[in-house]
């Protein structure tokens, strides 16, 4: 059996692969999400680590980061995972993320819930796409770590301070 590589994705980055060795991992997810994609027949999976909801809340520029915005990032993760042969029909999308880290009291903290709005923007632009989300791991207050095996699909989470699980 070939060596697994592990690859981390750094905040909005996106990254997306056939090679059946690689093993993609995020050691701390705040509210941040990240989206994960398999074809589970071709074996092609990515992760999108994404920031925020929305190009339009910064000045963005859209080549920096392509996974930094929702709004941008879902269209890049399927242009790169087709173009790998990622087939709609067989394809498993899940979630992870989405934490509420910052509470300000007095329930003024939603305004700024970025966590909850990344998710119903990744959610929204998946739709727009055709693809719906199968798994999620989002909100919560505290951050969780993924690791990514591509030669089997799974997913696994761990909230920091705590044990791993499928998801």
């Amino acid at each position: 059996m070939s060596m697994q590589s592990t690859e981390q994705v750094e905040l909005g980055e996106i990254k997306v692969t056939d090679k059946k060795a690689t093993v993609l991992v995020i050691p701390n997810i705040g509210t941040a999400v990240a989206v994960v994609i398999y074809d589970v027949q071709n074996k092609v999976g990515g992760v999108a680590h994404i920031v925020l909801p929305e190009s339009s809340l910064a000045n963005a520029h859209h080549e920096e980061l392509p996974g930094k915005y929702a709004n941008l990032a879902i269209p890049k993760l399927l242009e790169l995972y087709n173009a790998l042969g990622g087939q709609k029909r067989t394809t498993v999308v899940r979630m992870v993320g989405g934490a509420q880290l910052f509470n300000f009291g007095g329930g003024g903290g939603n305004i700024l819930n970025i966590g909850a709005r990344n998710a119903t923007a990744i959610r929204a632009a998946m739709s727009k796409l055709g693809f719906a989300i199968e798994k999620a791991d989002t909100g919560g207050n505290k951050g969780k770590a993924l690791r990514f095996v591509l030669a089997t699909g799974q997913l696994y989470v761990r909230q920091i301070g705590g044990a791993e699980y499928l998801l």
